[in-house]
């Protein structure tokens, strides 16, 4: 399933396209012709065969998923694999997921394959449906403005990640739990998923910009330094967000350390208060006849008043020692 959009300096924008219409717009250099496809079928298959004679590999890479952002020179085009970094539903336990976006640029047209919507890709296709100048720049300057939008949507997700962030390491240095573990460990694996995302595309920018794909014009090539621009700066934030994580990660184990001794503190004191009452306890609960202080009136309230002077005595000794 395909939609077809072909503009021409003197006819405008047409987006009712035959075979036919393709092939000849394919001949005439001066339009510009783009086809984004989203669940590829077997009609689809046989246009990129047939119609735009891609390469069997370039075909299998856009059915079948890649697994890293990429750029690849062939004869009449160049192949590119980017991903578009969308908000996942709230009932899913990850906040992020990723769709991979395959592009073929070519001299006059520009082919691109979605395994999933995009947000960003309605946008610019209302534009052009207005005949935005992003189409009448020629097929590189559309791959751009693709590519920018599909980038700039990232920083709301970012920014959201951020946010995250921020309020798990508030509530690490308030009252941290189980849970605030589990929030640690579902941060560490979209932290590490965003950066496998993002570093790898500022690689492939950073290409793009060096000006050695035919396909693009030096006119149009600096734009893409924008594209590498704005991933770098993406890629820093993500760095520094990582960075926080792994510091939660053992602050957290700090955390439950300095709590479990302050908790074996506090019982090391009691124990170690009540032993010598338990030892004269148990010396008193003895069964001879014959023990001091066992037939005195007063020796119950004295044993009883020895313990408790004992007690504050050891309290007042831990205070000076600092160990309480």
């Amino acid at each position: 399933m395909h939609e077809a959009f072909l503009y021409h300096p003197d006819k405008g924008l047409k987006t009712v396209l035959s075979t036919e219409e393709m092939q000849q717009a394919l001949n005439d250099q001066s339009s510009t012709l783009w086809i984004d496809m989203d669940e590829i079928d077997d009609a689809d298959v046989d246009l990129l065969t047939n119609v735009f004679n891609l390469h069997p590999l370039t075909v299998e890479d856009l059915i079948l998923p890649n697994a890293r952002p990429k750029v690849e020179k062939f004869k009449d085009y160049i192949f590119l694999v980017m991903f578009s970094i969308e908000p996942r539903d709230k009932a899913n336990g990850s906040k992020i997921k990723t769709i991979e976006l395959d592009c073929c640029l070519g001299k006059n047209f520009l082919i691109t394959v979605r395994t999933a919507p995009v947000n960003s890709f309605s946008a610019t296709k209302e534009r052009v449906k207005k005949q935005s100048p992003i189409i009448m720049n020629g097929a590189d300057f559309l791959l751009y403005s693709i590519i920018d939008s599909v980038v700039d949507s990232y920083f709301p997700v970012i920014d959201s990640f951020d946010n995250l962030v921020d309020e798990m390491s508030d509530e690490l240095f308030k009252d941290p739990t189980q849970n605030t573990l589990k929030k640690i460990y579902h941060l560490k694996n979209e932290i590490m998923l965003l950066r496998r995302t993002i570093g790898p595309q500022a690689d492939v920018a950073a290409l793009i910009t060096k000006g050695d794909f035919e396909y693009i014009t030096p006119q149009n090539a600096i734009y893409f330094r924008n594209i590498y621009d704005n991933l770098v700066r993406l890629n820093d934030i993500v760095g520094t967000s990582r960075d926080i994580i792994t510091g939660a990660m053992e602050a957290y184990v700090s955390v439950v350390s300095n709590r479990l001794n302050e908790i074996m503190k506090t019982l090391t004191v009691i124990a170690t208060i009540m032993m010598p009452l338990t030892l004269i306890a148990s010396i008193y609960g003895m069964n001879f006849k014959y023990m001091p202080e066992l037939s005195s009136p007063y020796g119950y309230p004295s044993v009883i008043a020895f313990m408790i002077a004992l007690s504050v005595v050891m309290l007042h000794y831990f205070k000076r020692k600092k160990w309480l």
